[in-house]
């Protein structure tokens, strides 16, 4: 099977395809590559086509007037996103950047509805994925209601751990570039705020810095910084 096959058999809604569709799939989706910062698509756009990260990550965010833009989420290879404008014809409703050198497959609208129309298995699985980011959404705005500032970085640190950490011996690194202005733009605040919890948790010897990337060398600390954290 083609690269781009292969990749489209590990997305979960495309996981009911038989192998001469998702090799069709693969034949008609087009790749596009985006360079370190380069925008994908913003809010409010019209949305025609979903992406599939093959390699490289996405950052997906509300972008704000006053430059305090929140992140929703960081998408890494193998997750899909845009899939949203798709189902309901609307505007897209966030807007997608790279995060660093990234490639994508990309579906057109046409080819989307007709898996989805096909194969209703596929349809319950990208319902499943949106479910997901909403209940996602819901737990961000509990956080943001019951979590105060240490709390939500704590908290947002083992998640992203979760997602893109690699284990070395000394902890797990997050294979994610991290500025002290990105996270802060995770969890909703300022970069001062962020700053100040990050030195906190170096000096308890939770945390780490490799570069621009962060080690997590104490999970359970975090865990413990989240729960006397709580508003």
């Amino acid at each position: 099977m083609t690269r781009a096959g292969d990749l489209l058999r590990r997305v979960p809604f495309l996981a009911a395809l038989t192998l001469p569709e998702r090799r069709a799939l693969a034949a008609a989706a087009n790749r596009r590559r985006f360079g370190r910062g380069e925008a994908i698509f913003h809010k409010d756009e019209r949305g025609e086509s979903l992406f599939i990260i093959e390699e490289g990550s996405v950052r997906i965010y509300l972008p704000s007037p006053q430059g305090a833009d929140l992140t929703l989420a960081v998408l890494g290879a193998g997750d899909f996103f845009g899939e949203m404008a798709l189902l309901d014809g609307g505007p897209r409703s966030a807007s997608a950047t790279a995060l660093r050198e990234t490639a994508t497959l990309v579906l057109g609208r046409a080819d989307f509805t007709a898996v989805l129309q096909s194969r209703p298995q596929s349809a319950m699985a990208v319902l499943a994925a949106v479910a997901q980011r909403l209940r996602e959404a819901d737990e961000m705005a509990g956080d943001l209601a019951f979590l105060d500032v240490g709390g939500r970085v704590a908290k947002k640190l083992l998640e992203l751990a979760a997602a893109h950490g690699v284990q070395r011996p000394e902890g797990t690194l997050l294979e994610l570039p991290l500025t002290q202005e990105g996270l802060a733009n995770m969890v909703g605040v300022t970069r001062e705020s962020v700053n100040r919890h990050l030195s906190t948790l170096r000096r308890l010897g939770v945390i780490a810095r490799e570069g621009r990337r962060f080690l997590i060398r104490d999970p359970d600390g975090l865990r413990r910084y989240i729960r006397y954290s709580r508003k």
